[in-house]
Formats: structure tokens, C-alpha cells, sequence
């Protein structure tokens, strides 16, 4: 069975024309026309497109053009059928690698909001903090209750001239276990949540009591004494002694209930307000009950 190719061949050598002169009556390329010729459809546009040149060249030789679509239809049938499948298959790797690249995307965005917020945490925690803030919790070597170091990994040795840390447990309701701890060091000393300084005296009638509502840290300056640093978790209790004030810094204003000689301070801010220096002494806890309850 002859196939379009050799059909269209034979007509236009028997009707005396050539490529050129085909070309110039259906305006179709002379490398479209010989491939037509030829049968080499991948040489060919795509189908439809294809279609219209079979048109042109059988109308411009006077043949049947129903007649010379079929034959196409049927000898190119399976070569586009492939060319279909290619196609899809194509498709589907694109859109396979447009979904793996808006994975990427997203997971680099996720990624840099993530670094761009723990940043900004790191920026904040140090605005707020003091000069020897959390980070010096970290810088402490610790010992138990009974006085004896605990043994520091190998690898890891313990930094110099450390101040003493008491690990102890949240008091329970209704109760405070206070337990004493060495305040002399050089450096602002980390203490138990219900420790008393060894060195309070007789002297020392000014009683700061520290009931914690929310986890917070604070810094507690009693007269002129180094600065000492706690970190406090929900239900502890600390309480210290001076002899004329403190100075109090709050890491959560709003986490913490304060006392000076059992009556009541504050508030001194919102839930997770940084206060410094507060001070606290008799005297001026007297000047605030003047000012609240005049005569």
C-alpha cells in the first residue's frame, strides 16, 4: 500500500512540477514539502499544523484531500501517539520539578524566618538582661546540699573563680525550707530559691521575701553587698535580709509578688517587663503608705 509520501511524490512528477513550484503555490517551505515526500514526520510540526500542509499539497495537485488525509492519519498514527506520551511524560517531569522547587522555596523561607525570630530573640535577651545575665548561669560550677563539688565531665573544665549554686526544690504550699549558702564571692552568686545569706546579723532588720508567680529571674543588691542572681521557677520563694535597702531588678515584673517586712510591694510592671534598680527600704515603704492613706 502506498503510503501519503509516495502518493504525493508520484502525482507532482507526473503533473511536471517541481518543489519550487509547489512551494510557491502553497507558500509551504520546500523542506516541509520533500519531508511530506519523505514520510519523515519528525521533521514535520506539530500534528495539526501538518494536517493544513497535506491540504495545501493535495489541492495544489488536484487530488482527493479526504483521501490524502487518511493515508497521513493513518501512517502517523503511532508516531504521534509516542510523541503524545513523550509529551505527557515531559509534562510530568516539569510539574514534578515545579513542586519539589516550591517545596524548596518554602522550607528555605521557613528556615530564614526561624533564624531571622532566634536572632531577634538573642537581640532582645541581651537588651534586656543585666551585664552578668542568664548566660552566667551557665558560667557557674555547682555543688550539692552537703557541700561536696559535683563532678564536672572530663572534656569540660570548671570556669575560674565560680560562685556557689544550691540546687534545691520549689517550696511546697505553705512552706519554705531555707537552707543557707556562702554569699562572698566575687563575681554576683546564683543562690537557692529559699537560701538566707550566712552573713545576716542581728543588724539586718529588713526582710525581703520574693514569692514567684511566673518563671522569672532577678538580681538582688542588699546594701552595698555584690549583686546576687537567681533564677526562679513557679512556687519558690526566696528570702533575704539588709540592714537599710535593696536594689531589685526583675526579669518579669508581672511574675513575681514581693514583700518588704511582710507588706506588700507593687506591681511593678506587666507580665514579662524588665525592671532595674528598683529600691526598697522601710522609709520609702512608709512615704508610699503616707501618700495612700493621708491624715
Amino acid at each position: 500500500m502506498a503510503s501519503l509520501g509516495n502518493k504525493l511524490q508520484t502525482a507532482r512528477e507526473a503533473q511536471g512540477f517541481t518543489l519550487e513550484q509547489i512551494a510557491s503555490k502553497t507558500r509551504i517551505s520546500e523542506s516541509y514539502l520533500r519531508a511530506l515526500e519523505a514520510d519523515s514526520l519528525d521533521q514535520l510540526p506539530e500534528h495539526v499544523f501538518t494536517k493544513g500542509f497535506v491540504r495545501a499539497y493535495a489541492r495544489s495537485l488536484e487530488l482527493d484531500e479526504k483521501e490524502c488525509l487518511r493515508l497521513f492519519e493513518e501512517g502517523s498514527a503511532s508516531f504521534y501517539q509516542k510523541e503524545k506520551e513523550g509529551d505527557e511524560r515531559q509534562k510530568m517531569f516539569l510539574r514534578k520539578e515545579d513542586a519539589q522547587k516550591a517545596r524548596t522555596s518554602r522550607t528555605m523561607v521557613v528556615l530564614l524566618v526561624g533564624g531571622l525570630l532566634l536572632l531577634g530573640g538573642i537581640v532582645l535577651l541581651q537588651q534586656q538582661s543585666p551585664s552578668s545575665s542568664l548566660f552566667s548561669l551557665f558560667s557557674q560550677q555547682p555543688v550539692d546540699p552537703n557541700g561536696e563539688g559535683v563532678n564536672q565531665p572530663s572534656s569540660v573544665e570548671p570556669p575560674l573563680d565560680a560562685s556557689i549554686v544550691a540546687n534545691t526544690e520549689p517550696a511546697a504550699a505553705g512552706t519554705s525550707a531555707e537552707s543557707t549558702v556562702d554569699d562572698g564571692a566575687s563575681t554576683p552568686a546564683v543562690l537557692s530559691p529559699d537560701s538566707t545569706p550566712a552573713s545576716a546579723t542581728d543588724s539586718e532588720n529588713v526582710v525581703l521575701e520574693i514569692r514567684t508567680l511566673d518563671v522569672t529571674w532577678a538580681v538582688i543588691r542588699a546594701d552595698e553587698d555584690e549583686p546576687q542572681e537567681v533564677l526562679l521557677q513557679v512556687g519558690e520563694v526566696i528570702r533575704r535580709r539588709a540592714r537599710d535597702r535593696f536594689l531589685l531588678t526583675l526579669g518579669n515584673a508581672g511574675g513575681v509578688e514581693v514583700r518588704l517586712n511582710g507588706q506588700l510591694q507593687g506591681p511593678f510592671g506587666e507580665p514579662g517587663a524588665v525592671v532595674r534598680d528598683v529600691e526598697l527600704r522601710p522609709s520609702r515603704l512608709l512615704e508610699i503608705l503616707d501618700r495612700e492613706n493621708p491624715h
